[in-house]
């Protein structure tokens, strides 16, 4: 299989990616320390899910923007995990809790598209031919 092509949009998006990623680590250390009625529940999936899909997504964005065709499989894999945990979670937390059901409801579709749409973009970038 031969190198992939990057390009500029690449670079932009790893580079977005590795501050969402800083973010949602970051996210998930304020997840486990706060007070809420479902902290077990939380701290099993921040250390579990949220915390590892971090990780391996930093380091497919660090690749990427060092050009890396293995950081295009990488960040397929932190997408992949991310959707692992976040679908499953949004429904059973939307459908227990109503109080946060319409602004919980809005973030997890959005993350959901987003997720999907990043992972046709990169699949995409693998194939990608040179000119």
């Amino acid at each position: 299989m031969s190198r992939p092509v990057f390009t500029p949009r690449d670079r932009w998006l790893a580079v977005v990616g590795l501050a969402a990623n800083l973010l949602g680590l970051i996210a998930a250390s304020v997840v486990i320390g706060l007070p809420d009625p479902w902290h077990t529940a939380n701290l099993v999936l921040a250390i579990s899910a949220w915390i590892p899909t971090a990780v391996v997504g930093i380091i497919a964005c660090i690749a990427l923007i060092g050009r890396r065709g293995w950081g295009m499989v990488l960040a397929l894999v932190a997408l992949g995990l991310q959707l692992l945990a976040l679908v499953p979670y949004g429904i059973v937390r939307l459908s227990l809790l109503a109080s946060e059901r319409s602004q919980g409801l809005v973030a997890v579709i959005s993350l959901v598209v987003a997720d999907v749409l990043l992972i046709v973009y990169w699949s995409r970038a693998l194939r990608r031919q040179r000119p």
